[in-house]
């Protein structure tokens, strides 16, 4: 608890002359305006809408009505992580570099966001039962890949945007908040309104109809949100105040895994997601072959969501007066210590009681992670002078790729293992007429893996989250200072910067004052003001 007291210790105890407290804002602070915030959390709500409908239905749906293997349902979250891994961070790389009138990261929002709608809606459509299993792993592979590619093609640029669009360390935080908050809320709207027009169909062929539909609906959200979040956003970031010196791809993944700090907040935010993600994974699965009633789902999704929603001004009063790592302490034991219930007690009750309290908690892990790294990339730029925030977004979308990888396909190699049986009710081939009134059952080993998924897994990685979390260096202070340092850097290369355009257009007055003797007239007034300019400047650049 002692890095807690430090964050809200007042600087006035150490200052040479009265200052503000530590959690007093800068007399420069502009808050940013309610339309940023809620533009932020559309572009958030594209990935917030993918994880969380994907999360909850996507893998009970390859393997209960696609009807793919649990090895091969694993193998193409395998493919698509190690495709992830090496892909993301080269696109945050790319960001960091492009150079258009729109800024760096709102073309990719423009041009990503179709494809990635297109992709999303195709992988909620099966495909004949004569397809081999091969073809079908082909078909979805291609679909998941697509998916992965656009959903790194928008976050990385949400992401990036977070510590462009403002530098003050609590208004990052009130900016994660609301834009997670908004996320949440439309990826639950998403996910209800999903799960009621598939349930609005039967679970032979016309069940497949209700899929495509809101694979459909939700794929042009994904689009219309991309495109709006591109419009309503202005990038502020000035390129020109950047050093000069241009590090290569390989030059700036050493500097990047070198920061002990984003090396931590990978930690816990690969922890955290990662047993989300697990949960989520396992959860239609849990209530339909543990609890015997799948019809519990939409409620539990429920209780998870809508407490997460309400509980949000909590988190983010509990971070302004408490500090990061105390809303973590605070969450993270919560969850820690309520998922490993579920292995203990399989009463449809305890499930409900669980969703609720897990819910009050469950963006905590994703709160706090993304506002520490804008601190990250602050000390980096204090360190380098160089603004990387694509290639640390980059690698940061990367891991919650892994976290979802790691969950579908450790999930997916555990249950055919432990030898799960195909649901007779959708995966019987021919003879579906005849099976469709039979019940789906798992045996007992199935069920005890599912339990232990959904249970004392998720407990452990939050526990290991809540460890990395203590470890976490920056404090506010130390934000502060580096803040200070960024922006007095800055300034004296913008003062450098008018320098040598003033230098640059002094020459050129020089070379039409000396064309104008030629012709007998003279430009000297304006040579002179020039000077006088460049003499401020001169005296700008010594008083930084």
């Amino acid at each position: 608890m002692a890095s807690v007291i430090e964050e809200n210790t007042p600087t006035a105890a150490i200052a040479p002359a009265p200052a503000k407290a530590a959690n007093s804002r800068s007399p420069d602070f502009v808050p940013l305006p309610m339309k940023t915030k809620f533009s932020m959390g559309i572009g958030e709500s594209v990935q917030a809408t993918y994880t969380v409908i994907c999360g909850f239905f996507l893998n009970a749906y390859l393997l209960e009505i696609a009807c793919l293997s649990p090895e091969s349902v694993g193998m193409i979250q395998l493919v698509v992580g190690v495709v992830a891994a090496l892909g993301d961070p080269f696109v945050g790389f790319l960001s960091d570099r492009t150079r258009t009138r729109w800024g760096r990261r709102r073309p990719w929002l423009l041009f990503a966001s179709l494809p990635l709608g297109c992709f999303y809606f195709g992988i909620w459509n099966t495909l004949p039962a004569d397809v081999s299993e091969t073809g079908r792993f082909a078909f979805y592979l291609a679909m998941y890949l697509g998916i992965s590619i656009g959903i790194t093609c928008i976050q990385v640029q949400v992401g990036a945007l977070v510590p462009e669009l403002t530098m003050d360390y609590d208004e990052r935080t009130a900016l994660s908040v609301y834009r997670l908050g908004i996320g949440n809320i439309i990826g639950l709207i998403g996910v209800l309104v999903h799960s009621a027009i598939v349930s609005a169909y039967t679970v032979d062929e016309e069940g497949v109809t209700g899929y495509r539909i809101a694979g459909f609906i939700f794929g042009v959200w994904m689009t219309t949100a991309g495109w709006a979040t591109f419009v309503n956003i202005k990038e502020s970031f000035n390129c020109d105040l950047e050093t000069e010196e241009q590090l290569g791809f390989f030059e700036g993944l050493k500097i990047v895994f070198q920061n002990r700090a984003f090396l931590i907040v990978v930690a816990i935010y690969l922890c955290g997601p990662t047993a989300v993600s697990i949960v989520q994974t396992n959860m239609l699965l849990y209530v339909k072959y543990v609890n015997n009633d799948v019809d519990m789902m939409n409620t539990c999704i429920m209780c998870i969501q809508g407490a997460a929603i309400i509980m949000m001004p909590f988190w983010n009063w509990v971070g302004q007066k408490w500090g990061k790592k105390a809303m973590y302490y605070l969450g993270g034991t919560v969850l820690m210590c309520a998922f490993p219930v579920l292995y203990f007690f399989e009463s449809k009750f305890v499930t409900y009681g669980v969703s609720i309290v897990a819910g009050t908690c469950i963006s905590v892990p994703y709160v706090i992670p993304y506002s520490m790294l804008p601190d990250v990339i602050e000390e980096d730029e204090r360190r380098t002078g160089k603004r990387r925030e694509g290639i640390y977004f980059g690698f940061f979308t990367v891991f919650l790729k892994l976290s979802v990888t790691c969950a579908f396909a450790g999930t997916n190699f555990a249950l055919g293992a432990a030898g799960y049986v195909p649901p007779r009710s959708t995966c019987s081939g021919g003879d579906a007429e005849n099976a469709i009134d039979l019940p789906d059952v798992q045996p007992e080993l199935v069920m005890n893996t599912m339990k232990f998924l959904i249970g004392p897994v998720p407990g452990f990685f939050f526990a290991l989250a809540v460890y990395f979390v203590w470890l976490f260096p920056i404090t506010k202070e130390m934000h502060e200072e580096n803040t200070k340092q960024v922006l007095k850097e800055r300034n004296r290369r913008s003062v450098i910067l008018d320098k040598a355009k003033m230098d640059e257009l002094a020459k050129k007055l020089e070379n039409g004052n000396g064309n104008g003797n030629k012709n007998g007239s003279g430009n000297g007034t304006d040579l002179e003001e020039v000077q006088l300019t460049m003499k401020g400047e001169d005296m700008g650049e010594k008083a930084l």
